[in-house]
């Protein structure tokens, strides 16, 4: 299962998961990959982890994170607005409530490679089922174009790019892209990736077994 974790329902998961996913993010990052954001000890967070984002997050039995991606809604300032707008040409900047920022998607790389492509794959479902029960109709984002294609094409979720190609500071090749979301979409991917099932816990379950 992947947990959707946000502000509100924290408290309604074992542990914190909050907290693992910044320390996820430290080590790919921070000490993977060299970025320059800010951290805190071991944890790696920006201005846009705040009460609006939400995060899918895959733990094991301990607790401890192994995949993660935060999503931010657009109708205030986020990300691809404020940093890469120049990345921007081909079609107009989001503002709105129906689409939603992916970012930081992040894996545990010691993990054998076919646990690494399934938790992969059940974020990516994730992303679909959050997005059809919260009526959104797309997910932008910004990534190297490998992982857009390592990610999300090859799980069956084709890419809208939003503009050209650029380099980020670090060096690397990185583009804006667009994802469109529908019920025909999650269909797909659910028979490429093989996940039939619901994949996303709310936290409900844990309210449910104290009422009982």
């Amino acid at each position: 299962m992947i947990e959707c974790v946000c502000l509100k329902n924290n408290h309604q998961f074992g542990g914190n998961p909050l907290y693992s996913q910044h320390q996820l993010r430290y080590k790919s990052i921070i000490e993977r990959q060299k970025w320059d954001v800010p951290i805190i000890e071991d944890a790696e967070y920006d201005s846009y982890d705040n009460p609006a984002a939400c995060y899918l997050i895959k733990r094991n039995s301990s607790g401890t994170a192994l995949g993660v991606s935060r999503l931010y809604p657009t109708d205030r300032p986020y990300m691809l607005k404020d940093a890469f707008s120049y990345m921007v040409t081909d079609m107009d900047m989001p503002s709105s409530f129906s689409i939603w920022e992916g970012s930081r998607f992040c894996i545990e790389k010691n993990l054998e490679p076919n646990l690494r492509k399934r938790i992969i794959q059940e974020i990516v479902v994730g992303y679909l089922e959050f997005a059809l029960e919260r009526n959104i109709s797309s997910i932008i984002g910004v990534m190297f174009p490998a992982y857009w294609r390592g990610v999300f094409s090859n799980s069956g979720w084709d890419v809208e790019w939003m503009g050209d190609i650029h380099k980020s500071t670090e060096g690397h090749k990185i583009r804006a892209g667009c994802l469109n979301v529908s019920q025909e979409v999650l269909s797909n991917v659910r028979k490429i990736t093989g996940i039939d099932y619901p994949i996303l816990n709310n936290g409900l379950d844990k309210l449910r077994k104290k009422a009982a």
